[in-house]
């Protein structure tokens, strides 16, 4: 009889602080699953037509990029420290304010979208949970993230939401409304999940809905109806991590 109260009390203890766990608590979870609480590192990947390299050291990070464009070797660097430099064949090249910008938006958009969820914790970032979702009869927790105007970057106004696995800790779906280039709606599901020297790497596969616009909260519900329109695949490709 002690054993069967004891146990309903664990049990009750249980979902109760299952219940009353704050978004700050599900993001550092989900953070330290996928192995992005490390803080000194080198991460060299390939994304399409580039090579990228993030260099994390306590506070300090680096973002660079490299590419190959008419014979001539192109590469961006970028950190903590210093604004967006481009150098081809190894001598910098004077840029634009307005080209320094767009070059920097698309190198952060990479690392953005490749360091998750470690950028959840961003000093911009507004978060809020949402509640239990289930997604092929698997329980998620709800995030939804929206930026401040202040540090936001241009796409400040998108809207995200994260669909964290409350087993695992890992994010397996994402989506978000976005309002450049005419805007749209896009989902991702997690796909090809690897793990590299305590990091959780993973691939997505892009889909949209049949209009621009949805309800992010109504996405889960048209993926599994198969309502969704497959658009693209996200791979990041030979991974190779220092320490």
């Amino acid at each position: 009889m002690k054993k069967k109260i004891i146990l309903l009390l664990l049990i009750l203890v249980s979902c109760s602080n299952s219940s009353h766990i704050s978004t700050s608590q599900i993001i550092n979870k989900s953070i330290k699953a996928h192995g992005w609480d490390q803080d000194d590192f080198s991460i060299v990947f390939d994304f399409r037509d580039y090579q990228y390299e993030l260099k994390r050291k306590n506070k300090f990070y680096s973002f660079q990029r490299t590419t190959k464009k008419e014979g001539n070797v192109v590469k961006d660097l970028m950190s903590s420290k210093k604004k967006l430099m481009r150098f081809i064949n190894d001598k910098s090249v004077e840029l634009s304010d307005s080209v320094t910008k767009a070059f920097s938006n698309s190198l952060n958009s990479v690392m953005y979208f490749f360091q998750l969820p470690r950028p959840l914790n961003d000093q911009a970032v507004v978060h809020k949970y949402l509640g239990l979702t289930k997604i092929f009869n698997k329980r998620y927790w709800t995030i939804k993230v929206t930026f401040k105007e202040n540090g936001g970057g241009k796409d400040y106004q998108d809207e995200f939401r994260y669909w964290i696995n409350i087993n695992n800790r890992q994010i397996d779906y994402l989506a978000y409304n976005y309002l450049t280039e005419g805007g749209g709606t896009r989902f991702r599901q997690a796909v090809n999940k690897q793990l590299n020297k305590g990091f959780i790497f993973q691939d997505y596969i892009n889909f949209k809905p049949n209009v621009k616009f949805v309800s992010l909260d109504s996405l889960p519900i048209l993926f599994e109806a198969g309502n969704l329109i497959k658009v693209s695949s996200i791979k990041n490709k030979n991974i190779q991590v220092t320490k």
